[in-house]
């Protein structure tokens, strides 16, 4: 019997790395207002904002130095809103993808950058899929960038000693589906311990590689399904919900431009998709969740993982908020919308009782 990790966002935020969208946008907004600095134009537009004075005789380069953002210790988004705020000397363009992200931030503190994606791309205007995979692309790229300054803080020192103990933990009789029970017993291990390990990481940081190299085990496989930062060529930034009915009107479109960035289609450019088919087919398996929200976004591969014949159970380990209360349920919620089968997603999915946050020793 094997172990198959979900590796999410979540689990580099339990590192204390500031991967959120949220951190992201706040970023953008920073490199925005430097970039400022040497702009000797009235119009700065970036495919996502477009910023302009209404005085032609200003300059971007010159009003940054006067209002003193030549420091590097300025508030991004603070200053955005100034301009915003003052709509006699500037007017502020969004598009429309970006606008919608930077509501759903104010409004909500967070924000799912590739449900939005396909929220936009689903809209009846034939015209759309074009420059919303732009806007997606200048997006992306702004992603990777920001990631890969991230990522320099990554290193060995970060390792959390009970995130690894967990990885390689014995599988637990309590934990399996009553329904695959017999699997479980015509195997019993000794020790109960699973026999291999895929980390399938939908991270593009290298967090995960530093417990890859740490795990003394000949048979743990590690697989970026979304690219990584080291290869930005192979980054899969979209959405993937084959499932929805809007996908079969994609489909319908004959229009190949709203197939562009479908993950269960650009996984396709790479052997990942295929190599986490033959762990899955090889043998019996249970899912450890580490900080993967189980959104729709991914709802193509996690309802071929959560309703395989070999999948045994599915343990989230959520995450524990300061004022004591988690996201276990929002996690089982999500993972429901990624079963078409509800009497097997309540038999596969190991209940509270037995769950522990993702830092919980």
């Amino acid at each position: 019997m094997n172990r198959l990790i979900l590796i999410g966002n979540g689990f580099d935020l339990a590192h204390g790395l500031k991967t959120s969208y949220a951190d992201f946008i706040d970023w953008y907004w920073t490199k925005r207002v430097k970039g400022f600095r040497g702009l000797h134009s009235t119009i700065s537009n970036d495919g996502l904002c477009d910023l302009r004075f209404k005085d032609k005789n200003n300059s971007w380069n010159a009003w940054a130095f006067n209002n003193n953002l030549f420091s590097d210790n300025i508030d991004g988004k603070a200053i955005i809103d100034i301009i915003k705020n003052h709509a006699q000397y500037f007017s502020v363009g969004f598009a429309p993808m970006f606008h919608e992200i930077c509501q759903n931030i104010e409004s909500k503190g967070w924000v799912d950058i590739e449900e939005i994606f396909y929220k936009h791309l689903t809209q009846d205007d034939k015209n759309l899929p074009t420059k919303i995979n732009r806007e997606l692309d200048i997006l992306k790229a702004y992603l990777i960038e920001y990631l890969t300054e991230i990522q320099k803080n990554i290193s060995d020192k970060i390792i959390l000693q009970n995130i690894k103990s967990k990885i390689s933990e014995p599988i637990k009789e309590t934990d399996i589906a009553i329904g695959s029970m017999a699997a479980f017993n015509d195997w019993k291990g000794m020790f109960n311990n699973p026999d291999e390990f895929l980390l399938l990481n939908f991270n593009y940081t290298s967090t995960a590689n530093i417990y890859v190299s740490k795990l003394d085990m000949y048979s743990l496989t590690h697989i970026h399904i979304h690219g990584n930062l080291n290869n930005p060529q192979s980054v899969i930034f979209g959405y993937g919900d084959e499932l929805d009915d809007n996908f079969k009107n994609l489909l319908r479109k004959n229009d190949n431009e709203y197939l562009k960035n479908i993950k269960s289609i650009k996984y396709l450019e790479s052997s990942n998709y295929r190599n986490m088919l033959e762990f899955i087919e090889s043998d019996s398996y249970q899912v450890y969740i580490m900080g993967h929200s189980c959104g729709i976004s991914d709802r193509t591969l996690l309802n071929t993982l959560f309703e395989h014949k070999n999948c045994v159970s599915i343990k989230p380990f959520y995450h524990k908020r300061n004022d004591g209360s988690d996201n276990y349920m929002e996690i089982v919620q999500n993972i429901s919308r990624n079963f078409t089968d509800m009497k097997l997603m309540r038999d596969r999915v190991v209940n509270k009782t037995l769950c522990k946050s993702l830092l919980e020793e």
